[in-house]
């Protein structure tokens, strides 16, 4: 989960075993999950909330070996575990199915309402990963914004981020309500995991774009 979230701060880039380990606990180990609750009698409700425990459990897990608090995987594990509440009142699947989306959806609209301010939220969200609680960085890192060029590269950055996020989300939440709920259930994590791949690679570039350019 750390190299995910890390990767979604537009910090660098996911190792491939990063990759790996995030496409297993979001995708493989609850989907493996389901299936061999389903084929002990559980119902499709309670089979789907249980399977949410490997990517949830995941941010506790980061947390242990870490002792960092990571914004993002809480804000999907909060939303997540609000769609499994929904989906075990309501005895529809797909509610659990959604898992990341609205946090996508959340997070994208949050990257968009922040345009207007000078520093829009991928400012803040840099300067997390980069800087820490060191004073001495993020007091570098708040100079920084005196810096034209360094400016136009957050609110750019905000931009991409909120609007392919927000995709994210629609494509997610429709794929939770339009397709089989196994099916379903494993495309809107890949789906995420593909969003969130593409944003890294394309915020790689740009950033070796503006190096090369200075």
């Amino acid at each position: 989960m750390t190299d995910r979230v890390e990767a979604q701060a537009g910090v660098r880039p996911s190792r491939g075993g990063g990759l790996i380990g995030t496409f297993a606990v979001d995708v493989v180990l609850p989907w493996l999950a389901v299936q061999i609750l389903e084929r002990n009698g559980v119902s499709s409700g309670t089979a789907f909330a249980l399977a949410a425990v490997f990517p949830i459990g995941s941010v506790a897990v980061a947390w242990a070996r870490h002792r960092r608090v990571e914004v993002i995987g809480i804000a999907v594990s909060v939303t997540m575990l609000l769609g499994i509440c929904l989906s075990l009142a309501t005895d529809d699947v797909r509610f659990s199915v959604m898992k990341a989306a609205p946090a996508y959806g959340l997070f994208g609209i949050a990257c968009l309402g922040s345009l207007r301010a000078a520093r829009p939220l991928m400012f803040y969200v840099s300067r997390y990963f980069v800087a820490g609680d060191d004073p001495a960085k993020r007091t570098a890192w708040d100079a920084r914004s005196d810096i034209p060029g360094f400016r136009r590269a957050m609110r750019l950055l905000t931009v991409v981020w909120g609007l392919a996020t927000l995709g994210e989300a629609v494509l997610g939440i429709a794929c939770a309500f339009t397709l089989p709920p196994s099916l379903a259930f494993v495309a809107e994590p890949a789906l995420a995991l593909v969003t969130v791949t593409g944003l890294v690679t394309w915020t790689l570039a740009y950033s070796r774009l503006r190096e090369a350019k200075r």
